[in-house]
């Protein structure tokens, strides 16, 4: 009989898509319960369903609700062979926490393929990685904790960036024009009350390039370097810094992906990463600046796995078994592109109607669907988009023409 996989997450279906067509029986618990999520699942949770709510209630608290009922299912379903956590934990260090307690009273029945939470905390502690960098000449963003930051005397000059250090998917990440602007943002996020959790950093103009690596905790690979598309204002996302898609691979010259992929792999190394993971950078004058780590599969895979067809899926669960690198490195190092991927995601502008998100789900390269009998609010994501082209532009302005065709359906 396949293993079985149990995939948790905001957004479960490009993993849940990718582990099916492997052949691994397939489980989620997941945000929104999509309606192309259904047919590659034997059995779901869905936390908008469970919850009678939707993603404008739940979208800053969802982390303890999918903690909560990821334990309930795996004491349900205890012949689950193995697990992924994918989007919607990566700084929920306690809410994760909870999960691997449950799973160790299973005695290894359950195989845990993620990275262990002291790795995930190294991953996510943003001053010791640029520490680690700027020790080796590479360079970093000048970067201060919010409580230390005193802008008359401080090297960083407007505009600059407030962040907080949980930053997943650009949601709480502000360009600060001026004083009048820093100290509004102050008091309307409340930011006194948890400053520990802010930072200040110098704003790095330049390109949004990320970077995809696998491995099994000794040896490493790259599987794509890209092109990330945040904020853009077509596809209407209702944070500036929020992230919206990615093109793979990226086009960039061959010296600066050689330095990309050299830190990554360091920084893999460096932290014991397993699996698949993702580098967020910016490219400024020939020089890449790390942004973050996400220690978990990245919301790119769907379209490195289309550029470089691959089951990307596949190889994250063979690189936590044991013997079973040598498959993987053949399978990255053979493998070509076969098309530049470009990924979209697009957020609703304005209420969507039902018959609208019909229409919208029977266009073609559309997936992540919303049922069609719900309505979407405003700023809530609508669908992804995923189109293959042999160049990067066709590639680009292809999946910009289906998010034209969806701003024509809600327009009307």
């Amino acid at each position: 009989m396949n293993k079985s996989v149990l995939v948790i997450g905001f957004n479960t279906r490009p993993l849940v898509y990718s582990l099916f067509k492997s052949g691994y029986r397939v489980l989620a618990i997941d945000f929104f319960g999509d309606e192309d999520l259904y047919p590659y699942v034997e059995d779901s949770v869905i936390l908008t369903k469970e919850l009678g709510s939707d993603y404008r209630a739940l979208k800053d608290t969802y982390s303890d609700i999918l903690a909560d009922f990821t334990i309930d299912y795996i004491k349900s379903n205890p012949n689950v062979d193995s697990i992924i956590i994918g989007s919607g934990l990566d700084d929920a260090i306690e809410q994760r926490e909870k999960i691997y307690r449950e799973l160790d009273k299973c005695s290894m029945l359950i195989q845990n393929l993620n990275n262990d939470i002291q790795i995930i905390k190294k991953a996510r502690d943003i001053f010791s990685l640029y520490k680690y960098l700027g020790d080796i000449e590479y360079k970093t963003p000048l970067t201060i904790p919010f409580e230390r930051f005193h802008h008359k005397s401080d090297s960083i000059r407007f505009p600059f960036i407030l962040k907080k250090k949980s930053s997943a998917g650009g949601t709480s990440v502000f360009k600060i024009r001026d004083h009048h602007h820093f100290q509004n943002l102050i008091d309307v996020l409340n930011i006194a009350k948890d400053s520990s959790e802010w930072i200040i950093q110098e704003f790095i103009q330049g390109n949004p390039i990320s970077s995809t690596i696998i491995s099994n905790g000794e040896e490493s690979e790259l599987i794509s370097i890209n092109r990330q598309i945040i904020g853009l204002a077509f596809l209407n996302p209702p944070k500036n810094f929020m992230y919206c898609g990615n093109v793979v691979p990226s086009y960039i010259r061959e010296d600066l992906k050689e330095t990309i992929t050299e830190i990554s792999i360091k920084l893999t190394h460096k932290l014991g990463l397993k699996g698949i993971n993702g580098f967020d950078f910016v490219v400024r004058d020939g020089n890449p600046y790390l942004m973050e780590i996400n220690p978990r599969i990245p919301g790119s895979i769907r379209a490195s796995e289309e550029a470089f067809n691959l089951n990307l899926l596949d190889l994250h669960v063979k690189s936590f078994r044991d013997n079973s690198w040598p498959e993987i490195r053949n399978s990255i190092r053979n493998s070509e592109r076969k098309n530049y991927a470009t990924k979209l995601i697009f957020f609703a502008p304005k209420r969507i109607t039902p018959k609208e998100v019909k229409q919208i789900n029977n266009l073609e390269f559309v997936h992540d669907k919303t049922i069609s009998t719900n309505y979407i609010e405003k700023d809530s994501p609508v669908c992804s988009i995923l189109y293959n082209n042999k160049t990067f532009a066709n590639s680009y302005f292809g999946a910009l023409k289906i998010a034209d065709k969806i701003k024509l359906i809600i327009n009307h």
